[in-house]
């Protein structure tokens, strides 16, 4: 899991974050809404593949906003073919996409 703060923007909705996120990865991956279980863990997933997935969660505090975001594998079987540690290697790629997206997106400033 990684966390990385942003300027502090206590308007901004995980809707809104959710929206900005397609307008940058939409053309490559799809954007869902989380379906896992508990719903508050995540907000939304970037999806890759089968194998390859980002969930995303919008944190707002009293004086700080940030995003928490880990990799995933989003189908069952997947899983399964996989295993927990392989698919963290999988997963990078995606991962840092996300994290040098959030670092320089201009609506995160």
């Amino acid at each position: 899991m990684a966390v990385t703060q942003i300027a502090h923007k206590p308007e901004l909705t995980k809707e809104e974050a959710r929206a900005i996120f397609a307008r940058h990865f939409g053309g490559a991956y799809q954007i869902t809404d989380w379906s896992g279980i508990p719903k508050n863990l995540r907000d939304f997933v970037i999806v890759k593949s089968a194998f390859v997935a980002v969930t995303v969660k919008l944190e707002q505090g009293a004086n700080e906003t940030k995003f928490i975001y880990s990799g995933f594998t989003p189908k069952f079987w997947a899983r399964l073919l996989t295993g927990a540690v392989a698919s963290m290697f999988l997963w990078n790629g995606l991962t840092n996409e996300v994290k040098q997206f959030i670092e320089s997106a201009p609506e995160f400033r």
